[in-house]
């Protein structure tokens, strides 16, 4: 399921249930932080990728 289905999950639900779920979503620091992460990749997917040897030459590592 993707980010976006589950947010559309989500909304769907009544207002108080919709409450529940991310008042528990959002209690778990480790949970909270793979979320964050799965948003990040799911708005950033269509974007261009670049070779690691060019992102570590510009990080000069």
């Amino acid at each position: 399921m993707s980010a976006a289905e589950v947010i559309a999950e989500i909304k769907a639900l009544p207002a108080k249930e919709r409450d529940r779920v991310l008042e528990f979503l959002v209690s778990d620091q480790e949970l909270r932080e793979d979320l964050q992460d799965s948003l990040l990749l799911e708005a950033r997917r269509n974007e261009p990728s670049r070779p690691l040897d060019d992102v570590l030459r510009d990080l000069k590592v």
